[in-house]
């Protein structure tokens, strides 16, 4: 399906996501044009592994894994950190310092050495003699409802995994963390639909049954304890992957399509244009880290609870 940006609105997981934690915020973003756009080394560490363990992979279904462990896989990520990084200190300046560069450049090292030496790196989840890939960030465009052919529906997967033996094939999204996920992520639902999205469309589009296809996140983490620790608890932390498969059966995946829907007519017009009505705020620490919450014209969340008061009323 095709995407004619002179008449379609392309709506996103992005955007449902933004409108599920605060509907003001979307309504600033999306309703009035503000951006908040913000950089953060987060999403620049982010978007350079991904690019890092996508070549990789590509590389290793391609030709071997010999061959993609010859890659200059340290160079290929510190070139996509210092691309990505320039590409918002174009507009915005320096937002980082070289020391915290320079620590996210370990990091990154740190998880690609592991992954490429590790099981539950690279072999456990992606052998070539087991396995196929069929895709990497592979576009998903559809229309999400019949009724309103102008709204399209856009999103990338980030990796799809071909299982010989079984037939199933596994939808993996790539997730940075700090830290790895604690269990208040693992319980989040929202980031979960995603991936139901995810399912529920890529079936859609090229007729795969619902039951042979499977969903993961596959977190990499840039701070784990020393394996050597005496007082380690437990080799897990030790672990630069962590794998998580939420809840999938046939419940969330019509919530998800559900909830996404509900969302497209609760904010667009049948047409595809935003409505615009003021939406109501939804305070939270996440207020704090947030450009409109730190605006006292815009939002104003994040301010003393006096100043909050007076603009929030």
């Amino acid at each position: 399906m095709e995407i004619d940006y002179t008449k379609d609105k392309v709506v996103s997981f992005s955007q449902y996501s933004m409108y599920k934690s605060c509907p003001y915020k979307w309504y600033l973003q999306y309703v009035k044009g503000h951006k908040d756009d913000t950089p953060n080394m987060h999403f620049v560490f982010g978007t350079a592994m991904h690019e890092a363990l996508q070549h990789y992979l590509q590389t290793m279904f391609d030709t071997s894994a010999r061959k993609a462990d010859d890659l200059k896989l340290n160079l290929f990520f510190k070139e996509s950190l210092i691309k990505e990084y320039q590409k918002y200190k174009k507009k915005h300046g320096h937002f980082s310092s070289p020391e915290e560069l320079n620590e996210f450049y370990i990091d990154g090292v740190s998880i690609l050495d592991w992954f490429k030496k590790h099981k539950r790196g690279r072999s456990l989840y992606f052998s070539k003699r087991k396995h196929e890939l069929k895709g990497i960030e592979v576009p998903i465009v559809l229309q999400p409802i019949k009724e309103r052919p102008n709204i399209k529906y856009m999103g990338y997967i980030d990796l799809i995994i071909y299982d010989k033996r079984s037939g199933d094939y596994t939808i993996f999204d790539i997730k940075t963390s700090t830290k790895g996920w604690s269990k208040w992520e693992k319980g989040n639902h929202i980031k979960h639909q995603q991936l139901y999205l995810y399912k529920n469309y890529y079936s859609k589009l090229f007729k795969i049954p619902l039951d042979k296809i499977k969903v993961e996140f596959y977190i990499v983490k840039r701070k784990v304890l020393d394996f050597d620790d005496e007082s380690l608890k437990s080799p897990h932390q030790a672990y630069r992957v962590q794998n998580f498969k939420p809840v999938d059966n046939k419940k969330r995946l019509r919530e998800a399509n559900e909830d996404f829907t509900s969302f497209i007519k609760e904010c667009y017009t049948v047409e595809g244009n935003p409505i615009d009505k003021e939406h109501e705020r939804n305070i939270s620490k996440a207020c704090d880290w947030c450009e409109f919450g730190r605006n006292r014209e815009l939002c104003g969340a994040s301010l003393a609870p006096d100043e909050k008061f007076f603009i929030l009323g």
